[in-house]
């Protein structure tokens, strides 16, 4: 996806044809705007919480948890000796109609969707338990 970017150029250049000179613009916005349809900020790892169930209490490691789920946002060692894994997920984004000047706040959508899930494991490195939340799209 198109990250999204600042003002949207408009190009203009003349052009000479049988001695005559024109302006032509070069509606850049056109093309752009089709990239804004898609624009969207994503950030983090989304847990599939389907694959939670193939982790196993006191058996999977750190290591084999974060083969099947990913890279975690953050990973915070408990005063209790335990280990836990977070896993932070944000995707925000609009269509295209959000960008219309005066009126894009009223027909324009937008999307949102977050989760946080944590695992936590024990001080030998072994699977405990997960928990965590999803906001509603």
């Amino acid at each position: 996806m198109m990250p999204c970017q600042g003002s949207i150029p408009i190009f203009t250049s003349i052009q000479t044809r049988n001695g005559e000179t024109t302006v032509k613009k070069n509606i850049f916005a056109m093309l752009a705007v089709c990239g804004l349809a898609a624009c969207a900020t994503t950030t983090g790892t989304k847990v599939d919480t389907t694959k939670l169930d193939q982790l196993t209490p006191g058996v999977t490691t750190m290591a084999q948890a974060e083969q099947l789920l990913g890279q975690p946002t953050g990973i915070s060692k408990n005063p209790d000796g335990t280990t836990t894994l977070a896993y932070f997920y944000s995707s925000n984004g609009q269509d295209a109609k959000s960008f219309i000047p005066l009126v894009g706040g009223f027909l324009g959508k937008s999307t949102s969707d977050s989760s946080m899930t944590y695992l936590q494991f024990t001080s030998g490195d072994r699977y405990m338990k997960w928990w965590g939340g999803r906001s509603a799209p």
